[in-house]
């Protein structure tokens, strides 16, 4: 009798709680959690205007949840999908033990891999920089961050690829939303939503040297994530691993710790929900005012610039100084 009421009570345990208190069970989860990420994608137009994408891939949890997804999206849908992942030079050889995941993940399901890394492409990698970007006194995730955009548009435009789907989740923009309040660049934020950028340029992104970024997982917390990647038991790093040995306790981290304090401590449980809906609903306002100016183009890329010279081709040249 014990044991039959002990399986009773496993088999009406929720796989996943909603914050609404909705109890799912594991399959009603996969369901909620597809249909979601369709919601994202077909209420922000993400992917309509294209043939050709790419996931900007990490090995970790978030981007192998969205391949998995985009790759079945795309092959419904009849468009080409790559695989983007960078090889940063990251000390401990920490993404070294990332890349053989993604590579076996995309073989297994027919998808397109391709591997760049900053010491070929530059010259140099972010390991033997470490020293040069403290003397710049900026941090490693930013010089990491913007010479890993400024890589996959450069190869994102020579494979024709027409827009780049990041792994970001509701939690990576409400994090986004508070720093650059808490930071005073009202302009900045005009940049963030589902579809990065100020200017709406999806039918012309490439014409403009650049590909269209996009984020199917905007409404989607991490939390929701890893649940999906638990359910369909997708290869995923554990969480030690996962985490960058080169970075450091940036103002982004201090305000993921305090959101996370809100949440859990705090009792303010919606948040983030809270944070990146007000967002949404000021989105046009902040695009419309902020709208940007024509751009002229680097003198060294060619791409898309604010300057005579682009921010990645400036830190490329200094640290390629003696």
């Amino acid at each position: 009798m014990e044991k039959i009421k002990e399986k009773n009570n496993k088999e009406h345990t929720p796989y996943f709680i909603l914050s609404s208190g909705t109890r799912l069970s594991k399959k009603q989860f996969i369901r909620y959690f597809e249909k979601k990420v369709l919601y994202t994608i077909s209420k922000y137009d993400l992917i309509k205007n294209y043939n050709s994408l790419a996931v900007a891939c990490s090995g970790g949890k978030d981007s192998m949840a969205l391949l998995y997804l985009m790759n079945n999206i795309c092959k419904e849908r009849r468009k080409k999908l790559y695989a983007m992942m960078i090889d940063e030079g990251i000390i401990k050889d920490y993404r070294k033990n990332l890349i053989p995941i993604v590579q076996k993940f995309c073989k297994e399901n027919d998808i397109k891999f391709i591997l760049f890394s900053f010491k070929k492409e530059f010259g140099f990698s972010l390991k033997d920089v470490q020293n040069k970007i403290k003397n710049l006194k900026i941090t490693n995730c930013y010089v990491c961050s913007l010479l890993k955009r400024w890589l996959m548009n450069k190869k994102a435009l020579e494979l024709n690829i027409e827009a780049i789907a990041t792994a970001h989740s509701l939690d990576d923009e409400a994090e986004s939303i508070m720093l650059n309040l808490l930071k005073g660049n009202p302009e900045l934020l005009g940049k963030l939503g589902p579809v990065s950028g100020i200017t709406d340029t999806r039918k012309k992104s490439i014409e403009k040297g650049f590909a269209q970024r996009i984020k199917p997982f905007y409404l989607c917390s991490t939390k929701e994530i890893v649940a999906y990647c638990k359910a369909l038991n997708l290869p995923i790093p554990n969480e030690k691993t996962a985490i960058c040995p080169m970075r450091g306790e940036t103002f982004r981290v201090e305000i993921r710790n305090w959101l996370k304090y809100m949440e859990e401590k705090g009792n303010h449980k919606e948040i983030k929900n809270a944070l990146v809906s007000s967002f949404l609903k000021m989105m046009p306002m902040l695009k419309g005012k902020y709208k940007e100016k024509e751009f002229s183009t680097c003198s060294k890329c060619g791409f898309p610039a604010s300057n005579e010279i682009c921010k990645a081709c400036e830190l490329i040249q200094n640290f390629k100084k003696n």
